[in-house]
């Protein structure tokens, strides 16, 4: 008799650690639960934000958690990926007034909100459920934002700076950088510093500070702000050695 109480235990023990695991409302490593109090804080333009909407019965939001845990901590390990972007969920069938906010009529729904892009206007993601698929995804929307620190009219001058005699453009760009307003003239001296060290340095030094930025942030030798400035120069620095097949610049 007691063998086969044993053997119903362990069933029994097997089963509920099964449908724990499988549980969409678990706490996830790497993972967000987000409720109507916290969701502007977290969803507020800095990074790109990927949100789960769930309902703990639903069959395909259970064979999704996994899927999520495997997401979270894939961001979580790659300070690359966890500096720009965050993996959310929200249980809306608790959390109603978040699941009528963005129009929720099904589940699992999976929404990405972009840096910078208006909060109430998240691209619906449509691709695979696998953690390889939505990976993907997630890459493909950071590399379309890698310029996300660029500055159009300053654009214009880097271009011309591959080009042209750099000191008179370095004087223009300057004097365009004053003139700016915002997260413009946050990011325009850079400009001017990347301009100030390629005359200096020659041909070359702007390609080499973009290796050496990315090869220390994929390293995970730079965190939190540090790890933020290092972003902003290595988008600024695309401004300059970007479809550039010859990569030089005059020197003085």
């Amino acid at each position: 008799m007691a063998p086969k109480l044993l053997i119903t235990f362990a069933i029994v023990v097997l089963l509920a650690a099964s449908v724990l695991a499988d549980d969409p409302s678990q706490e996830l490593k790497g993972v967000l639960d987000l409720r109507p109090e916290t969701f502007d804080d977290v969803v507020n333009g800095r990074k790109d934000v990927l949100v789960e909407f769930y309902a703990p019965w639903c069959g395909h939001c259970k064979r999704l958690t996994p899927v999520f845990q495997q997401l979270g901590e894939r961001v979580q390990n790659s300070p690359s990926l966890r500096n720009r972007v965050i993996i959310a969920k929200v249980n809306a069938e608790e959390h109603r007034s978040l699941g009528n906010r963005f129009g929720i009529r099904g589940f699992p729904t999976l929404k990405y909100f972009g840096r910078g892009k208006p909060v109430d206007e998240p691209a619906d993601y449509q691709g695979g459920r696998s953690m390889t698929e939505i990976l993907a995804y997630i890459n493909k929307s950071l590399e379309a934002d890698a310029g996300f620190a660029r500055v159009e009219v300053m654009d214009a001058l880097a271009l011309r700076f591959r080009t042209e005699d750099p000191a008179a453009v370095l004087e223009e760009a300057r004097a365009q950088a004053a003139a700016l307003a915002g997260d413009d003239a946050a990011h325009a001296p850079m400009y001017i510093k990347f301009m100030e060290k390629a005359i200096a340095k020659g041909g070359g030094a702007l390609e080499h500070e973009l290796v050496r930025l990315k090869t220390l942030v994929d390293g995970g030798k730079a965190s939190g702000a540090k790890l933020d400035e290092m972003s902003r120069k290595m988008s600024v620095l695309t401004a300059f050695v970007e479809n550039n097949s010859e990569n030089t610049v005059a020197s003085e």
